[in-house]
């Protein structure tokens, strides 16, 4: 059988789909990431984000016999018991396939160095679900109570020390002392996907953190103004072991707050030093222009040189739906 698996919305190797290629080469399987017009006996497909599942859906009339899965396909779809148990066919990729899939602005020497540390690194789960049950997360819905699934040494890749751990929230994990002295001593450098959960901080897990190597800045989310006091406290404790230049703080916005509340979050997180970076809510990423605008004068830095009504995409977009209404 020839088996073709479509990765359609992803920014890093898909852990699903490297299961599924594990699983089908053990079987004798000829496994690839498929090319458009060509045959296949199966397809796989990984669907991310919800906003793409249209899309995704006119490739049922390229494939005949095409299965789709994901997140953004199907909340409450997982793979098999017998897949699921696979380790990871760390081959599936190639890196002429990651440099077509890796945007953004970057020198070549850069854009090499990222696809290969994608390539390489491990990826995968230690534990599954949250303790939280946040409106605007799926993680609740679709990965349940929290529970331990694996170990650091489940998730390495032979060729790499780089391991790309995708736990939503590690900070609730009662193993994560032990598990970050274990990264330290196999001298892993990790990327906590999902950021850490800064409410929970204490002086211990900020030592922990602060004792290991990170792949990029320690990350965490300030999305609801009733959490400012909580938040503070977490970033106050975790700044004594790791610099807020370190640091980045998400903002989700489009959500439960008004813009008034986005800019004073934007501010009081600049005034601890710490960088920040907002994420539009997705009902409101196409509907709401001046939020689209704010995300990018944030996200690109541009607040620190002019202010936002002075913006001048945000201007001359305010200006032209002023003047439909003239």
């Amino acid at each position: 059988m020839k088996i073709g698996l479509i990765d359609f919305d992803g920014k890093i190797p898909n852990l699903a789909l490297m299961k599924l290629s594990a699983y089908y080469k053990a079987m004798g399987c000829q496994v690839e990431i498929a090319e458009p017009q060509k045959h296949y006996d199966k397809v796989y497909c990984s669907v991310l984000f919800t906003w793409n599942r249209g899309k995704a859906e006119k490739l049922a009339d390229e494939h005949k016999d095409i299965e789709f899965g994901g997140t953004g396909w199907d909340i409450h779809k997982t793979l098999p018991d017998e897949i699921e148990s696979c380790r990871p066919d760390y081959d599936l990729y190639s890196a002429h396939y990651l440099e077509k899939r890796t945007k953004g602005i970057m020198t070549r020497d850069a854009k090499i160095k990222k696809v290969d540390a994608l390539l390489n690194m491990g990826i995968g789960f230690t534990s599954r679900g949250c303790i939280r049950s946040c409106r605007f997360c799926f993680v609740p819905l679709k990965e349940g109570t929290f529970r331990q699934v694996g170990e650091i040494k489940d998730i390495i890749n032979p060729r790499s020390n780089v391991i790309t751990m995708l736990d939503n929230n590690f900070t609730a994990d009662p193993l994560m002392i032990e598990k970050c002295q274990e990264i330290k001593e196999r001298g892993l450098i990790v990327d906590l996907t999902q950021g850490i959960d800064v409410r929970l901080i204490t002086d211990e897990k900020a030592k922990a953190l602060a004792e290991i190597n990170h792949l990029r800045s320690v990350h965490y989310a300030w999305d609801l103004m009733k959490h400012e006091d909580s938040i503070f406290k977490g970033i106050a404790q975790l700044s004594k072991q790791i610099k807020p230049y370190k640091h980045l703080c998400f903002m989700l916005v489009g959500f439960d707050t008004t813009f008034e509340e986005d800019m004073y979050r934007l501010w009081k997180i600049h005034e601890l030093k710490v960088s920040p970076y907002v994420m539009v809510y997705n009902k409101n990423q196409k509907n709401d222009i001046r939020l689209k605008h704010f995300a990018r004068w944030v996200n690109s830095r541009i607040y620190k040189v002019c202010s936002f009504d002075k913006y001048e995409p945000w201007v001359k977009d305010k200006n032209e739906q002023m003047s439909l209404f003239v």
